[in-house]
């Protein structure tokens, strides 16, 4: 989030065992609680406006399912380039989630 941009406080209630959990995501990846609430705020809202159901079961599912269905492909078709193609993928996650 831009540091420039203006942010509002806004108190919410949770449960002890989600602010646990909070507090462990945010230790994780060397950022604040609030950042953790607005990333999370930040996906599911739009899901949400857009009528979409969030189940994270279902979705790692789908990911699961396709990077199965792709990995089959790949080593069928072109095992040669199976390699390559790993290390492009784990270059661009970090170049654009790292």
């Amino acid at each position: 989030m831009a540091s420039k941009q203006r942010l509002d406080c806004v108190g919410i209630a949770l449960a002890p065992d989600v602010i646990k959990e909070l507090d462990a995501m945010a230790a994780r990846a060397s950022i604040s609680r609030s950042e953790v609430i607005r990333m999370a705020v930040g996906i599911g809202m739009p899901l949400m406006q857009a009528g979409f159901a969030i189940s994270p079961e279902r979705i790692l599912t789908i990911l699961e399912h396709t990077q199965l269905a792709l990995t089959l492909l790949i080593e069928r078709e072109c095992p040669e380039r199976a390699t390559e193609l790993i290390r492009l993928a784990r270059a661009r996650v970090e170049e654009h989630h790292g």
